[in-house]
This record gives structure tokens, sequence and C-alpha cells, in this order.
């Protein structure tokens, strides 16, 4: 499992992080994602697939923000 860090833009309302979270969980290869608008940020525990960070980002696109892969790392137990 890891898990991947991404910089979001424009996203800045409560709704807004309840959507990507909701949604963002339905995406296959994704275990969990949560986001922490005080730092812009999108956290994700997933299967380790580039194509799944593609997947997400692909997503919050879609919907009309932006997020920016910024890293990946081992997610935590």
């Amino acid at each position: 499992m890891k898990r991947a860090t991404f910089d979001l833009i424009g996203a800045t309302c409560t709704s807004c992080s309840i959507g990507i979270e909701h949604m963002g969980r339905r995406i296959k290869g994704v275990e969990d994602v949560w986001v922490d608008r005080q730092e812009s940020k999108i956290y994700m525990d997933f299967d380790g697939n580039p194509a799944t960070v593609d997947k997400i980002t692909d997503f919050v696109k879609a919907i009309g923000y932006e997020a920016q892969f910024v890293n990946e790392a081992p997610a935590e137990q």
C-alpha cells in the first residue's frame, strides 16, 4: 500500500471535500482518500499503481478543481 499526496487547487468548501472523498473512494485501486482543506492537500492510500494517481487527478479535474501530484511514500499502518 502506498500513500500519495496532492496539492488541491480550487476546492475550498466542505461539500467539495466531502465529494472528493466520497467519490474518490469508489475509484478502483483507492483504499482511502481524505482532504485537508486548511493545507489544501489530498491524501490517498492506494495500490501503488501509477494509473490510480492519474485516475484521481482526472476525477478532480472533471469536477472543476485541480490536483497536482506531490509525492508518494509507503502508507502508514
